[in-house]
């Protein structure tokens, strides 16, 4: 179905400011100034309307609160359901600092090693490189977890999510435990992220989670897209999924063998993607990691400091997490981007005591942005959000 702009009123400038101010929720505990907070909703209209996002929402956290959420334009177009701090969406990338507190977590319990050969896991071909390449080449946990398990391994940063990917059998391996039950049980449940499924489908049901509805830009034009899964269990409703990936039956049977009982589909979700969630649940988790009630202060410390490369270089990205110096400030970051549906962004600047989420329901947010080459202020979104609170340093 195609919907002209002229349909997207919600997020531009000509909307109605009754609509806006009905859609704001969850105020916290915060010093934050009204006009600062206006200011960015503000900027994230107009971004959003430039960058024809059919829908998205937003949160800010201050001092380890909730300061303020929004809802922007439209979670189902057709319908006419607005975007909700409450409105569910897939993260992407966004899920990766998720796995690597699962593995930190492993780490303190003595139970697994940042240094652990990557040789001595039982790894699946199927999205990621041969994992032949393990036996072959010194690949520790840490230069898969860092990016740099290319090449020469530890000498330079290479994103992959596919070889993160990877990250998902080493969990399970360790923990006999499926990757959903590991995010739900040592993740979604001690913070109460009760918005929050692993993938499509919450562990141990085949009720498909309601998301906001993805869509795709053609020109001028929103089209309703359709959502990706990867190894769905065969009791799902599969319509509306495209393409969908299958597990092969080799591996299927090894992780059975693996988990036992325990054992579970993935339904889209991996160590390198593809959660589903709020930007509320979100500023739950950004919270409880503040308050050291995933990790230990040290553990989470040592996840957001930067690999050194093997000549001694800082490089960009930490364990799950990017990591750069803005304004004298070290900030912590994350962009999810799933084409031509998906995209999310996670900013934390520990120092101002501040973070941002946003996510979208399609690829906007992400789309064409020179990651690589300029971080975090690559984004619009992200500047309008450092911008606001003066941590750009211009």
């Amino acid at each position: 179905m195609l919907l002209p702009v002229a349909a997207l009123l919600a997020g531009s400038s000509m909307q109605a400011p009754e609509l806006v101010l009905a859609r704001q929720e969850h105020a916290g505990e915060s010093s934050l100034a009204p006009a600062r907070l206006a200011e960015l909703q503000a900027s994230l209209e107009g971004l959003m309307d430039r960058y024809n996002i059919p829908g998205m929402s937003a949160a800010v956290v201050h001092r380890r609160a909730l300061a303020w959420s929004q809802g922007f334009g439209y979670a189902d177009l057709e319908r006419g359901v607005w975007a909700e701090p409450d409105t569910r969406y897939r993260l992407a990338s966004v899920s990766k600092p998720f796995a690597a507190v699962l593995v930190m977590q492993l780490v303190e319990q003595g139970k697994l090693s940042l240094d652990a050969p990557m040789k001595d896991f039982h790894l699946y071909k199927w999205f990621a490189p041969d994992p032949k390449r393990y036996q072959e080449q010194p690949i520790l946990l840490r230069h898969v977890l860092s990016h740099t398990s290319e090449g020469v391994p530890g000498d330079a940063y290479s994103y992959s999510g596919n070889i993160y990917s990877d990250v998902t059998w080493v969990l399970e391996e360790v923990t006999r435990t499926a990757y959903p039950r590991l995010l739900q049980a040592r993740i979604f449940d001690v913070v109460g992220m009760d918005r929050s499924v692993p993938g499509h489908v919450k562990p141990g049901t085949t009720e498909l989670a309601e998301l906001a509805r993805p869509y795709r830009w053609e020109g001028k034009e929103h089209v309703l897209g359709t959502w990706q899964m990867m190894d769905p269990d065969p009791a799902l409703d599969l319509t509306g999924f495209d393409p969908v990936f299958r597990m092969p039956a080799e591996m299927l049977a090894a992780r059975r063998e693996l988990l036992g009982e325990g054992f579970l589909h993935l339904n889209a979700v991996s160590a390198a993607g593809e959660m589903s969630s709020t930007v509320l649940d979100l500023a739950k988790f950004d919270i409880a990691l503040d308050q050291d009630r995933l990790l230990e202060a040290e553990s989470r410390e040592r996840m957001f400091t930067p690999a050194v490369s093997n000549a001694g270089k800082t490089l960009p990205y930490a364990i799950g997490w990017f990591v750069e110096v803005i304004a004298g400030r070290k900030v912590m970051w994350h962009y999810g981007w799933l084409p031509p549906s998906v995209s999310a962004l996670y900013v934390k600047v520990p120092a101002a005591e501040l973070s941002f989420v946003l996510l979208a329901n399609n690829d906007r947010l992400s789309e064409s942005f020179a990651w690589t080459r300029d971080g975090v202020r690559a984004s619009p979104f992200a500047r309008a959000f450092l911008g606001t609170f003066d941590l750009l340093g211009e």
